[in-house]
Parts: structure tokens; C-alpha cells; sequence
């Protein structure tokens, strides 16, 4: 009688490989991905990552199974039955590279290439594949122009127009700051890496953290003050806000002398918003919006968070740019942890004309914003 052997155990090797999460978020979180012999196992935040920290949101931390889901598309599909139907077959690449060329084609010959339109965004893609999308190809196609503006175009072009190019004050400062307005950004929920920097700067210096928005967040439950404020009236709160830092000398004349334009016009414009007018509007009381004005104004370094929330009403991108002028008026960026950030996307020095080649379009091409497609 002879004894076999028992199977000798073969370890995995494990590879860990370094990346980002390819959604479209504020926190683009540092990954690491576990690969074994070829496929993706686990993955984690970088504890190395001073915004990550080690930690992901409940969207991406499962990443690895969903990963490898028998529904994920992979392969070129062909509908045959009726639209609607779900009927489909699997095609090869040229298959379906064939027939695209011959549709488009068919359709240049007839209507001209303007009858074509790319139509894509942010989501799942990442900022190069969502935001460029192949505008370069479609560009020297001559198709239709599509303005991506469903989220950021608003707040971005407020932000250019009224700041310039500057990506504004970066998350980890905000660890220093002393008082900081969260507004219209539910940021525990949708900003989670961001929010740890807020309660460090009110463990290490006693800041106080403000939170303006319609509805108690998760965020404004975890507030020093929430500020419930009616949807779509941002503008009049940061206009009083302005009135009042004026009204009560609290600006920094040193600063907005060396470093602004426009302060008598924006004087004059604030001038039509004393805090009871503010309170018809807004709903906010008249003494509590003397209040938020004089503990902004007088509580160096002070911060706003701003969220893109604030766009998503009539006049948003002119809100953005009445509260994009507080920091200026009080000089709040002249200390570390002082200023305002909007969305930090555009921190990265992306050269989206070099990717996008909008000298290929040809003159009198046809412009459509998208927004206008849900509208008709």
C-alpha cells in the first residue's frame, strides 16, 4: 500500500497596482487594486494619500465584484428585435466599426456632417473620456458642436469670470481654517475625504462650521449652525452678506485696493440688499444674516466650500459669483486655510484644448447646448 503525496499549495502571486477611482467625484480617491495571477481581487483606499486615507465610499469599495458582473457590456452589440424589445446580438469590432461608417456616411452624404452629434459626460467615465469624449475626431468630422453644460459649465464659467484661472483653496488647507461656510454641499455624503479636514480645523482651532442649505443634510445635522435657505436665492444671501461686511467696515480696503476690480460696482449692486429685504427673499432671519456677515468677515482664516448645487437654479452662476467675491472683499486669501473652492477639477492642469482640437471646427458649425435636448 502506497501513500500519495498531498498536493503541494502554490501561493498566488499578488500584485498590488496603484490607481484612481474612473468616477466623477470631488474626491478622486487614490486605489489599490489587488490583481492575483492576472484578476482583480480586492481593492482599498491608499492609506498613503493624504485625502484618501485609506478609506472608500460605498460606491467603489466593492469595485472588484461588480467588476467581473456577467451583465457588464463588453462587446460590440447589434439590436434585431423591436426598439425597446432588449433584443440583441454579440458582433465583432469591425463589424460594428463597418457599420458605423456606413451610417454616418450615409447620413454626411444626404444632411451634411452637421447631422451628426456627439452626445457624452462625466459619470463612470473620468474627466478625460467624460469631458473630451472624442471631440478632436468629431471636430475635424465638421458634426455639430455639443456644449457639455449639465453640470460645473454654470459654476466653472462664474468661477473663470470671476477669480480667473486660479484653482482657488485647496481642500487640506481647510484643516487650518477657523470658520468655514459649507454652502448648498451635502459634503459627508458626496465630498466624504473632504469633510475630515472640517473637523480637524474645529478639533485644533476651535472652528466653527456653517452649513447653508434648504434641507437638514447629514452634513448640516453635523454643523455648529445650519442656515436653511429657499432653493434658488443664494445670490440674495451672499448680496446681503456683502452689504453688511460693507455697511459695518469690516472689508479689508488694503486688499481690495492691490487686488480687485469692480469693488464700486459690486458696492453699488449690494447697496439694494439690506438683510430685512434679504429675509423676504431668502426666508433667513435679518439679524442672523447681520450675524453670518460680521462672524465671516471678523473670524480669520475663513473658508467656503462651495457646491454645485448652487447652479441648479435660475441666476445660479451669478450666485456663484456674488459669493465667490467674499473672500476677496475680506482678504480672507491672504492667510493659509482662507479662501473658497468650488469644484477641484479644475486644479488639474488639463490642456483640453491640445486634447480637443477646437481649431478643427470648421467656421458657422452649428453650436447646441445640451440642456436644450431635455427641453425639446
Amino acid at each position: 500500500m502506497t501513500l500519495e503525496a498531498e498536493p503541494t499549495y502554490v501561493p498566488k502571486e499578488l500584485t498590488i497596482v496603484r490607481g484612481a477611482c474612473p468616477h466623477d467625484c470631488p474626491d478622486t480617491c487614490a486605489m489599490l487594486y489587488h490583481v492575483e495571477d492576472g484578476k482583480l481581487v480586492d481593492v482599498k483606499g491608499d492609506p498613503d494619500h493624504p485625502m484618501t486615507r485609506g478609506g472608500l465610499c460605498v460606491k467603489v469599495k466593492n469595485f472588484h465584484e461588480h467588476h467581473y458582473q456577467s451583465d457588464r457590456l463588453m462587446h460590440p452589440m447589434r439590436r434585431v428585435g423591436a426598439k425597446g424589445a432588449g433584443e440583441f446580438e454579440r458582433i465583432t469590432w469591425d463589424e460594428a466599426l463597418a457599420e458605423i461608417k456606413q451610417r454616418w456616411t450615409s447620413i454626411i452624404d444626404e444632411y451634411g456632417s452637421q447631422a451628426i452629434m456627439p452626445h457624452a459626460y462625466l459619470g463612470h467615465q473620468g474627466v478625460l473620456n467624460g469631458l473630451t469624449s472624442g471631440d478632436a475626431f468629431f471636430n475635424r468630422l465638421g458634426s455639430t458642436v455639443a456644449e457639455k453644460t449639465y453640470c460645473e459649465s454654470g459654476s466653472s464659467t462664474a468661477w473663470h469670470m470671476t477669480v480667473g484661472g486660479s484653482g482657488g483653496l485647496d481642500v487640506e488647507s481647510m484643516a487650518h481654517s477657523k470658520y468655514i461656510i459649507v454652502w448648498g454641499m451635502n459634503m459627508t455624503s458626496t465630498n466624504l475625504h473632504g469633510w475630515p479636514f472640517l473637523l480637524e480645523a474645529r478639533k485644533n482651532n476651535g472652528a466653527k462650521i456653517v452649513v447653508i442649505d434648504p434641507f437638514r443634510t447629514r452634513t448640516a445635522r453635523q454643523a455648529d449652525w445650519h442656515i436653511p435657505i429657499r432653493p434658488g436665492t443664494d445670490g440674495a444671501l451672499a448680496l446681503g452678506m456683502i452689504h453688511e461686511i460693507i455697511a459695518q467696515g469690516l472689508t479689508d480696503a488694503d486688499y481690495v485696493e492691490k487686488y480687485t476690480v469692480g469693488y464700486d460696482e459690486l458696492a453699488a449692486r449690494a447697496a439694494n440688499f439690506p438683510p430685512e429685504r434679504v429675509e423676504e427673499i431668502t426666508g433667513i432671519p435679518a439679524d442672523d444674516v447681520r450675524k453670518l456677515a460680521r462672524e465671516y468677515a471678523t473670524t480669520p482664516p475663513a473658508a467656503i466650500r462651495q457646491g454645485v448645487a448652487l447652479e441648479r437654479s435660475r441666476g445660479g452662476g451669478q450666485a456663484i459669483r456674488a459669493i465667490t467675491c467674499l473672500p476677496a472683499l475680506v482678504g480672507a486669501w491672504r492667510h493659509v486655510g482662507g479662501g473658497t473652492m468650488e469644484m477641484p477639477i479644475w486644479e488639474f492642469p488639463t490642456k483640453f484644448d491640445a486634447i480637443c482640437k477646437p481649431e478643427w471646427i470648421p467656421e458657422g458649425t452649428r453650436v447646441v447646448n445640451e440642456l436644450d435636448l431635455g427641453m425639446r
